[in-house]
């Protein structure tokens, strides 16, 4: 991969809207503190002239990451929306759990956004020590710089992964992403390296974000596993989701459940959810129809969602349903690849 030069001129807006990066000690144990951009802009100066000019701003109430709902997926877009065009890149600091879920969402918020949005966090609190926190801002920071960079990207252990494309492997490990069927965007190893291509490509024109008033349409999901019980695909019906999200065994099967699944499928299809089915795996992705035990699937409509992860199909699903398009549409947009989130 060839090597790259960050712009130490480009201006970057870090916000810090919670996470174990920015939590120190409380009572009940670990919880977002109030006053990071302090304590951050303390730690980063050491750093002096090797990383970009950066302001800091956190959100009112920066929340635990477990907490963490669409309607944050949102707050966070409109954000970096309203300052597009005053910043030549933006770092998100955001916990771990669902930092994933963030980043394929902002992927299909701001698509088409022309400078670096890299979310990043970390395994351990800033102020312990040995925390990979500040590495990590440091790396976020100088993706964000790189000219080369546009897009939604998730930056961890000084790798950038495309953000519709990664996935937290590791509760632990400072390697605590991946990004199973997309290479890496870039890395610091030890200077910035870019592969050029598994980059996005922006077309050059304005983006004209996306960003609806709500994401509340009930998006849930299915695992199947051995003995899963046909009372459990009844409750599924009872709740009448718009939106489900099927994980198969291997390249897209499904337990029969005595007859019970194709009925359960149909009846789901027919009402109006939609539904795409995911592979358990994390590699290589499902094709559905390739297996007698996989056709209910098929026969129904579940839309085959290749090698997506579960993170953005559930994302892209939320993103669909908020735009008030005919049930057809949301079924043909989300079989295509809209952001980099499925192979072609």
């Amino acid at each position: 991969m060839p090597q790259a030069e960050p712009d130490l001129n480009r201006r970057i807006l870090v916000l810090y809207v919670g996470g174990t990066i920015g939590m120190r000690a409380s009572a009940d144990g670990l919880a977002p503190q109030r006053d990071l951009p302090a304590a951050l802009a303390a730690r980063l100066a050491p750093w002096g002239g090797q990383l970009p000019l950066f302001s800091i701003q956190t959100f009112a109430d920066p929340i635990d990451s477990a907490d963490a709902t669409p309607a944050d997926w949102l707050a966070i877009a409109r954000h970096i929306a309203d300052r597009h065009g005053r910043y030549d890149g933006f770092v998100v600091l955001h916990g771990t759990d669902t930092m994933a879920y963030t980043a394929s969402a902002l992927g299909f918020l701001l698509a088409g956004i022309d400078v670096p949005v890299i979310l990043t966090g970390a395994q351990v609190p800033m102020e312990v020590e040995g925390s990979d926190a500040l590495d990590n801002v440091v790396s976020a920071l100088t993706f964000a710089a790189c000219p080369a960079l546009a897009g939604v990207g998730l930056a961890f252990d000084r790798v950038l992964y495309r953000g519709c494309r990664a996935t937290k492997v590791s509760s632990s490990d400072f390697a605590g992403f991946g990004s199973p069927n997309h290479a890496p965007l870039a890395r610091l190893d030890p200077d910035l390296v870019v592969d050029e291509a598994a980059l996005p490509r922006p077309d050059g024109t304005e983006p004209a974000f996306v960003i609806p008033e709500a994401l509340d349409a009930r998006v849930i999901s299915l695992r199947v596993v051995p003995g899963l019980p046909a009372a459990l695909l009844d409750a599924i019906l009872d709740m009448a989701p718009r939106g489900l999200v099927i994980e198969c065994y291997g390249s897209g099967t499904v337990p029969s459940v005595d007859g019970h699944m194709q009925t359960f499928l149909e009846r789901l299809v027919r009402r109006g959810t939609v539904a795409v089915a995911l592979s358990q795996a994390a590699h290589g992705g499902i094709r559905l129809g390739a297996y007698a035990a996989g056709s209910a699937l098929v026969k129904a409509g579940v839309i085959d969602g290749r090698d997506m992860t579960f993170e953005a199909a559930f994302a892209k699903l939320h993103h669909l349903l908020a735009q008030d398009l005919p049930t057809v549409m949301v079924r043909t947009v989300l079989a295509r690849n809209m952001i980099g989130e499925i192979r072609e």
